[in-house]
């Protein structure tokens, strides 16, 4: 009878560690679960913020003129023309009401910061194609090869067609504004014969 109750004893002991054994392990999964949905969520989350990055489109513009730092910048679509001034940092004597503040910015533009007394023919704007361009340049003779756009210089100069205008328009962007109009013999495609027949129909300023 004595060896009966050592047994039931003995069992119930038994029981009851694999009663708490059991309690551990249910509580270990749980953590072992909240954990993983946590790291799930966390890497659906950087996913959503990197296709979210690779939407925005990022342009660039040159930035020249009456600025601390004229160059090329990195912005995006949707900017205006004061951030990427903003960004070159213009100088005090910077004449900045002749320049379209408010507009968005189209790539590969040529943004020219003129001084006070260094007033351009007519500020710059956007064409009607969405392109950038100049009034200066639009209505007149010459095609300013600093401001024009691609499609400008396409539609205007005998021999230049929507490619080789987007190689001058990317020439200046890499490079700078042009000196000169001898300059842009080094854009790939325009040696001295389509110089000549252009060179009466382009300026610098």
């Amino acid at each position: 009878m004595e060896l009966d109750k050592r047994w039931i004893a003995l069992a119930v002991v038994i029981l009851l560690v694999a009663f708490a054994g059991g309690i551990k392990y249910s509580n270990y999964k749980s953590d072992r679960q909240v954990e993983k949905d946590a790291l799930f969520q966390s890497l659906e989350e950087m996913d959503e913020a990197e296709g979210q990055e690779a939407e925005s489109k990022v342009i660039q513009v040159y930035v020249t003129g009456a600025v601390k730092n004229p160059g090329v910048y990195r912005l995006q679509e949707d900017d205006r023309v004061h951030q990427a001034v903003e960004m070159a940092g213009a100088l005090d004597e910077a004449d900045l009401k002749h320049l379209e503040m408010a507009r968005p910015l189209v790539d590969g533009e040529t943004i020219w910061v003129p001084a006070a007394g260094e007033v351009p023919e007519l500020p710059a704007s956007v064409n009607a194609s969405g392109a950038y361009g100049s009034t200066a340049s639009q209505g007149s003779a010459l095609v300013n090869i600093n401001t024009a756009s691609a499609q400008e210089m396409a539609d205007k100069l005998d021999g230049i067609g929507p490619t080789l205008g987007q190689r001058i328009v990317d020439y200046r962007t890499s490079n700078g504004p042009f000196k000169d109009i001898e300059e842009i013999k080094n854009v790939s495609g325009i040696g001295d014969k389509r110089f000549e027949a252009i060179k009466n129909k382009i300026s610098v300023r």
